[in-house]
């Protein structure tokens, strides 16, 4: 039963003639070029599948080191074959998946102290098993369906990046554990984060644009197979840098295989043992910069709160996605600069601090060279809930974005794309509070505070539908000698027109009640509310909104006064 993710295939793909495929780590390397892209189970398959493929990338090539040699590398427009093969040759034992001393990424022979084992399923988080019971699951945990051997390959890396927190079955070996259980386990190691990767037309475009200047194995920064076979004890500690960061231990895993003759290669993996793993060290300032400064697939914010509470000069903490918003809604941490700054700079420091790997595309160097060329982010993250140690709702958003709004030498593109978000954001917050007038004014009282949102966030959640699409075809289309102002002027237009649309249909489908008005309030603080002079608030709101995009010649047909009866706080 043996299986090596070298030369065995294990990573479905689509390649650049739309045919499907089934490749091996050497292949898919050497091949990259041809992969239009990675056909994985789920989309958080692909970070950690990625971030393996650029670790063996960086350790074979030896680089880049710097702008210069990842130019040579993006003129050649493929992988050097004999260099990969020949590091792959080297590193192959480590790589078995069933290895008895080292398999990849697991333990050898590790056991629990319990002596027991788990399903399979504790590493396919849409299949029910212990806490984890999802509402629509067609599988048991006692007998879920069996794992091949390239499937749990897939879902060993996966378990690694996004495994949930709280008590793991002890490990023989684990001298911190107790009463058979490790406890305080956090979650894998991108779970803190909300993951952003660049991808391109192909596999090699993709690998290309995150592949970041390194030094070689600097100060020990090695992955995982090229370090002593993992045991069941774990250890808190600082990565070495970005290699080690990417292959990075964080559970004590072992694969059972036994024999099936009914999936290919006649092995499955119905049985798993899951103990607790190595932790990323986070207790001081330093620790967490340090993080932050390896870590390029993830935006940051200032966290005031850690610097207060544990009186850390400058902290920084990653940006998760929230699963109610549209990655467009939330562009303004992606677009950051990506500097780090210094901890002298105090209240001078920035509030967010954009994921590396998108700012390094903007540079002059890269600028030159992806010119042109389609780029999209994907956006990968997991809400965790109770201690998190379930998973409540899984994120995944892939958004266009044109090489040019990440320039670091010209802010206009940049600027162009987060006005145009604050823009629709204005626009929807008119329909949200026409939506609450047209409520007040129908008869909900003010004070009916619960009713009211709903009505605001109805109205939010459909016109942000509305805008979607529009808002991707818009960014999708910037071009790189067109003029933002134009780009904006285009959009506001869209904009308007579908937020108008959506406050048509408000209007004709609220009550004839809304037409006569209400009162609130008593004596000279009463107030009348009626769906003309919501419509007048609106059309203001939304004029307010939208005006500073358009051209000084449009005619936006909506007043120039600014009324104060629309100062809703959010």
């Amino acid at each position: 039963m043996e299986f090596n993710l070298v030369d065995d295939d294990w990573l479905p793909v689509v390649f650049t003639d739309g045919s499907p495929g089934e490749l091996s780590l050497r292949e898919v390397l050497v091949r990259a070029h041809e992969v239009r892209s990675l056909a994985l189970d789920v989309p958080s398959q692909v970070p950690p599948v990625v971030r393996l493929l650029l670790a063996v990338a960086h350790r074979a090539l030896a680089g880049p080191t710097d702008e210069k040699q990842w130019r040579t590398w993006w003129d050649e427009a493929a992988f050097n074959e004999t260099v990969i093969n020949s590091y792959l040759d080297e590193y192959r034992s480590r790589f078995g998946l069933f290895d008895a001393q080292a398999p990849f990424m697991q333990g050898g022979g590790l056991q629990a102290l319990n002596g027991k084992t788990k399903t399979a399923a504790l590493l396919v988080p849409h299949v029910a098993s212990g806490n984890n019971v999802p509402l629509f699951s067609a599988e048991r945990d006692a007998r879920p369906d069996a794992l091949s051997p390239a499937q749990a390959a897939r879902w060993l890396l996966h378990a690694h990046a996004w495994d949930t927190a709280a008590i793991k079955t002890g490990a023989v070996g684990d001298k911190k554990a107790k009463a058979g259980k490790t406890t305080g386990n956090p979650v894998g190691a991108l779970g803190q984060l909300g993951v952003i990767m660049p991808m391109g037309p192909t596999l090699w475009h993709t690998l290309m644009c995150n592949l970041l200047p390194t030094e070689a194995a600097a100060g020990g920064d090695l992955p995982v197979w090229e370090r002593p076979p993992l045991t069941g004890q774990w250890a808190e500690r600082m990565p070495k840098g970005r290699l080690e960061l990417y292959t990075w231990p964080a559970r004590r895993i072992r694969l059972i295989p036994e024999p099936d003759a009914g999936l290919p290669g006649g092995v499955a993996v119905r049985k798993v043992v899951v103990c607790g793993g190595d932790r990323i060290a986070l207790t001081t300032g330093q620790e967490l910069r340090g993080w932050m400064s390896s870590e390029p697939h993830s935006a940051w914010k200032r966290s005031e709160n850690l610097e207060r509470k544990r009186k850390f000069p400058l902290v920084y903490w990653p940006v998760r996605h929230r699963v109610e918003r549209q990655l467009w809604r939330g562009l303004a941490p992606l677009l950051a600069r990506a500097e780090l700054p210094s901890t002298a700079a105090g209240k001078d420091a920035p509030t967010l601090r954009g994921p590396a790997v998108l700012a390094q595309l903007g540079t002059r160097e890269r600028l030159s060279a992806l010119k042109g060329m389609p780029l999209r982010v994907l956006a990968v993250g997991f809400e965790y809930g109770n201690q998190s140690a379930v998973i409540d709702e899984a994120y995944g958003d892939e958004l266009p974005l044109p090489i040019a709004v990440l320039s670091a030498q010209d802010d206009d593109w940049r600027n162009a794309v987060l006005d145009a978000v604050a823009a629709a954001e204005g626009a929807v917050r008119a329909l949200a509070y026409l939506a609450e007038n047209l409520a007040v004014a129908s008869g909900c009282r003010p004070s009916e505070e619960g009713l009211l949102a709903g009505h605001r966030e109805r109205a939010r959640e459909t016109a942000y539908a509305e805008l979607d699409a529009p808002f991707r075809r818009w960014l999708a289309l910037l071009a790189d000698d067109a003029d933002p102002d134009e780009a904006l002027d285009r959009w506001a237009h869209e904009v308007q027109q579908i937020i108008r649309s959506q406050a048509r249909e408000l209007l004709a489908s609220t009550s004839p009640a809304a037409f006569h008005g209400q009162a609130s309030g008593a004596g000279d603080d009463a107030q009348v509310m009626d769906a003309f002079l919501a419509e007048i608030f609106f059309h203001r709101a939304l004029h307010k909104a939208l005006r500073e995009l358009f051209d000084t010649d449009t005619d936006t047909d909506g007043p120039d006064d600014d009324p104060t009866d629309l100062e809703h706080p959010e």
